[in-house]
């Protein structure tokens, strides 16, 4: 299953599948970058993944496990961390920024069994 989303970033419109839920390898490559990522900064938030490069380095990968399928302006259809747009960086912090906060809800998504 996918978790269509569309992008708020003007610059890289259009839409990405998000995996829903995330597969186990996906999961834990996710998890292996917060915690490297973690290693490098104090404070790890969406915001700080988008626009730290040192972070963005290290969760682009996890990042781009995660989605199934791009149809953003800017990006190629299957990108790679040698592919993926940096520039200009406001926006493309933004969009990533955006990706991680998506993945994370994802994660951090309650059990609707919990909910009841």
């Amino acid at each position: 299953m996918t978790k269509i989303l569309t992008s708020p970033v003007k610059r890289f419109s259009g839409t990405v599948e998000l995996s829903d839920p995330l597969t186990f390898p996906q999961y834990m490559a996710w998890s292996k970058a917060v915690q490297a990522a973690s290693e490098q900064r104090d404070k790890l938030t969406a915001i700080t993944v988008g626009y730290d490069d040192i972070v963005t380095e290290v969760m682009l990968p996890a990042i781009l496990q995660c989605i199934e399928a791009w149809h953003i302006a800017g990006v190629p259809e299957k990108p790679t961390v040698e592919t993926f747009p940096a520039t200009p960086r406001m926006s493309a912090g933004r969009l990533i920024a955006w990706l991680a906060g998506e993945i994370g809800a994802v994660i951090s998504e309650e059990d609707e069994e919990k909910k009841e």
